[in-house]
Formats: structure tokens, C-alpha cells, sequence
């Protein structure tokens, strides 16, 4: 008679060993993953807000030396214009004619005049400064409605923080426009349905400071709402077009004196 050999297999703490391996790879995969996801994304946000930011250029060139209005986000900032249409709102008629709609130098990217920029990776409308200064048409009455030139001086300001997140400082001042999206949380966004999104929590300091309707802007690092930074949660993407820049641009193009 043949003897057999007696097959083994696994135990139970062997597989629940091989098990526990998978399920901590598998994890730190899953969390890889969405990291690179949320780079990615920041990426190609700020790749698209390169490519507004050049065709806020190239309106100012055609449009011989200024730059676009906003698109109102709500009526009461929007005479005679429809809020979340896409085009820039200026005033038609009158001692203001041809600069910016009152309460109007922040709002959306008016996607529908430049034709991009309608919306960022998470769906929400781009919003957009301009300094009233350097968006005038110049086809108004009064005195200084005339497009800008050598003499005009921005007004914006950019802020970071301080390595350890306690305190702002000022990295960019004379800033003509910003363009910013409002990230991944989206809090106090208007969604590309125009939906407004969830508000700004009020720890979120430098998020607020971004929304608040003033000339100052902050650009950090993303940090999340329990990483302690005194500017709270923040994942606005920020990007601005300095004075000199567009004047340089404006000079190259023969659109200045």
C-alpha cells in the first residue's frame, strides 16, 4: 500500500496575518491615491488660472490698454447687469460710464467675455478682483475715467504667513487684479449651476480674508482645519497680476505712452 503525505495549508493566524498585511497596504494606497488625486488637481487649477491670467492680457491688448470687469455674483452689486452670466458688468451710461459696476470689482471670471474660465476642477465659478483703476474703459464724463497709465498705482495686496503660521506678512503689493479658486472645501463659493456653496466657517481666517469683498488677498499653503495654524483651514489657490507686469505688457504692445 501506498502511504499519502498529508497536505497542509494555511492557518487560521497565518491568513489573518496575510490579511492585516493587505488591509495596512491597501490603506496606505488608498490614502496615497488621494493625496496625488488633490495635487493633481491643485495643478491643473493653477494651469487654468495661467491661462486666465494670459487672457486677461490679451483683452487688455484688444481692448487697447484695460482690463475686464467682473460678473456680479449677486443683483444688489449688478445695475443693469444679470449676476452669474459670464460677462464682465460695466456701467452703460451716465458720469460713471465704462469703469466697473458699483460694489463690482470682485466677483466671478467673466468666463463668457474671455471665453474660458467658466469653471475649476471642483465645479465652482472662478472669482475675480480688478483694481476699478485699471478696468475703466475710458469712455466716461467724468475727469478720471480715462484708461490708465504710468501715473495710476494699484491698490491690491497679497499676504502669506509666517513659518510657523502665526502672523501675516505682505508679499505682493500694487497688485492690479487676483484671481483665486476657492479650492477643494469650497466654502463660500458659487458653484458652476451658480448654487451658492456652504459659507466660509468663521475659523477660517484667511479664507474669509479672500472673500470679504477688500483689496487684500492671502496665498499659503493648504493647511486643514486641525493643523493649527492660526489662519485656520485653507485651500484657496491664488494668483495675481502685478502693476508693473501689465504695464510692461501694455508698453511691449504700444498701448501706452
Amino acid at each position: 500500500m501506498h502511504r499519502l503525505n498529508p497536505q497542509h495549508g494555511f492557518t487560521l493566524i497565518e491568513l489573518a496575518i496575510v490579511l492585516v498585511i493587505i488591509g495596512v497596504l491597501a490603506g496606505s494606497f488608498i490614502s496615497t491615491l488621494g493625496a496625488r488625486i488633490d495635487n493633481t488637481r491643485r495643478a491643473e487649477t493653477l494651469d487654468q488660472l495661467e491661462i486666465i491670467k494670459q487672457a486677461m492680457f490679451g483683452y487688455a491688448y484688444s481692448a487697447q490698454g484695460y482690463l475686464p470687469c467682473p460678473d456680479c455674483r449677486n443683483p444688489m452689486g449688478c445695475p443693469g447687469g444679470l449676476p452669474n452670466d459670464g460677462i464682465e458688468d460695466r456701467i452703460a451710461g451716465g458720469p460713471d460710464q465704462g469703469t466697473c459696476s458699483v460694489g463690482n470689482r470682485v466677483g466671478n471670471v467673466p468666463w463668457i467675455t474671455l471665453g474660458l474660465g467658466r469653471e475649476d476642477v471642483w465645479a465652482n465659478r472662478y472669482r475675480y478682483w480688478v483694481d476699478g483703476v485699471f478696468a475703466r474703459n475710458g469712455s466716461g464724463a467724468a475727469p478720471n475715467d480715462e484708461t490708465f497709465d504710468f501715473a495710476d498705482v494699484a491698490t491690491g495686496n497679497v499676504l502669506n504667513r509666517t513659518d510657523d503660521g502665526t502672523a501675516t506678512q505682505l508679499i505682493a503689493s500694487r497688485v492690479v487684479a487676483v484671481l483665486l479658486s476657492q479650492g477643494k472645501n469650497g466654502y463660500g463659493a458659487i458653484s458652476s449651476s451658480n448654487v451658492p456653496r456652504p459659507p466660509i466657517p468663521a475659523a477660517n481666517i484667511d479664507e474669509q480674508e479672500n472673500a470679504d469683498n477688500d483689496n487684500i488677498f492671502v496665498s499659503r499653503p493648504p493647511s486643514a482645519a486641525d493643523a493649527g495654524t492660526d489662519g485656520g483651514e485653507f485651500d484657496d489657490i491664488v494668483m495675481w497680476i502685478p502693476e508693473y507686469e501689465l504695464k510692461a505688457r501694455m508698453l511691449d504692445a504700444a498701448l501706452l505712452p
